[in-house]
C-alpha cells in the first residue's frame, strides 16, 4: 500500500517540530535538524496520546533508533500512525533487518538554511534571466548601423595602424595608434548609452504611453510598479517613491520608461554627462590622428 497524502495529516508539536509523510517517505522537522527518514527504514509508528514516535528497523539482538514529536492533536497522532503503518512495505518473517539508521538523512540547521538560500538565489537567478529575455528589445535599424558603423570604424583603426608601420613608422606609434583607437571606438559607445538617457526623458512623455504607478509586489519586494499594454507588471523607476507618480513608457519597448516630471535637474545631469563624454570623445578621436599622422609626412 501506497502513501496517499492528503489522507496523512502533518503532527505539528511543540517548539515548531513538525512530523509529515510525504513522496520519500517520513520528514521531520525540529528547530535545529532535519531528518528524512524513508519508509524502508520505519519498523512502526506508536501514537501515544500527543506524542509519536517513529521506531526504525534494527537487526535482531540490537537497539533500534527511535525519533520522537510531543505536543501533537491525539487526533491526528492516531490517524497518521494507522496510515504510514498500514503504508509499510511487507517483510519476510524472520528476515534479517537493516539497521534503518543508515538510511536515514539528517540536515542540520546551518546546512538546511545554506541549501535554502541557495535554493532562493538560483530562484531569484532565474526570474531574472527571464525577465531580462522577455524585456530584451529587438535590434533596431539603428541599433543595426550602430553596430555596423563601428566594425567599419574598427577595420579602419587597424588599416591605419598598418599603414603607419608601412610608411616608415615605429611599431610602438602603431600600437598607440590602436589602443588609443580602441578607446575612442569605446567611448563613441558610451556616448551614445548616455545620451539616450536625456534624450528618453525628452522623448518618451511626449510620444509614449503615460501611466500612473500603483504599489505592487514585484519578485518579494514592494514597491510602485506599471502594467503595459502587453499585459506584464514591471517595476517603474524610482520605485522607492512614497505616493504614486506618473511614468511613460515606449509603446513597443515597454520595458523602457522614465518617470515624467519635466525637464528637470535629472535630465540636465544626464544631458552635462552627454556634452563631457561627446567632448572627451573628440579628445580621443584628434589624439588617435595627432599620433598617426606624423608617420606620413
Amino acid at each position: 500500500m501506497s502513501l496517499t497524502f492528503p489522507s496523512v495529516p502533518v503532527l505539528l508539536g511543540a517548539q515548531g517540530a513538525e512530523l509529515r509523510a510525504d513522496a520519500a517517505g517520513l520528514l521531520l522537522r525540529g528547530p535545529r535538524e532535519e531528518v528524512r527518514i524513508p519508509l524502508a527504514a520505519v519498523a512502526r509508528v506508536h501514537a501515544d496520546g500527543r506524542e509519536v514516535v517513529v521506531e526504525l528497523t534494527a537487526p535482531a539482538g540490537t537497539e533500534p533508533a527511535r525519533y520522537r514529536i510531543e505536543g501533537v492533536s491525539r487526533a491526528s497522532a492516531t490517524v497518521f500512525g494507522e496510515v504510514v503503518n498500514a503504508a509499510l512495505p511487507e517483510r519476510p518473517a524472520g528476515g534479517d533487518r537493516v539497521d534503518g539508521s543508515a538510511l536515514v538523512t539528517v540536515t542540520h540547521e546551518a546546512a538546511r538554511d545554506a541549501e535554502r538560500e541557495a535554493r532562493e538565489e538560483r530562484r531569484a537567478r532565474e526570474l531574472r534571466e527571464g525577465q531580462a529575455e522577455e524585456d530584451a528589445e529587438p535590434r533596431t535599424p539603428a541599433a543595426l548601423v550602430v553596430t555596423g558603423v563601428t566594425v567599419v570604424l574598427g577595420l579602419g583603426l587597424v588599416a591605419l595602424a598598418a599603414g603607419v608601420v608601412l610608411a616608415g613608422g615605429h611599431v610602438s606609434r602603431a600600437l598607440a595608434v590602436l589602443l588609443t583607437g580602441a578607446a575612442t571606438l569605446l567611448m563613441i559607445r558610451v556616448t551614445l548609452a548616455v545620451s539616450s538617457v536625456p534624450w528618453n526623458t525628452w522623448y518618451l512623455p511626449r510620444h509614449g504611453v503615460t501611466v500612473e504607478t500603483v504599489p505592487t509586489l514585484i519578485r518579494g519586494r514592494v514597491g510602485y510598479g506599471y502594467t503595459a499594454t502587453d499585459g506584464r507588471t514591471r517595476r517603474a523607476p524610482h520605485a522607492s517613491r512614497d505616493t504614486p507618480y506618473d511614468i511613460a513608457y515606449h509603446p513597443a519597448h515597454p520595458a523602457r520608461a522614465v518617470v515624467c516630471g519635466g525637464l528637470g535637474a535629472y535630465f540636465w545631469k544626464w544631458l552635462l554627462r552627454s556634452v563631457l563624454s561627446a567632448a572627451l570623445t573628440a579628445l580621443l578621436v584628434r589624439g588617435t590622428f595627432g599620433l598617426a599622422l606624423p608617420a606620413f609626412t
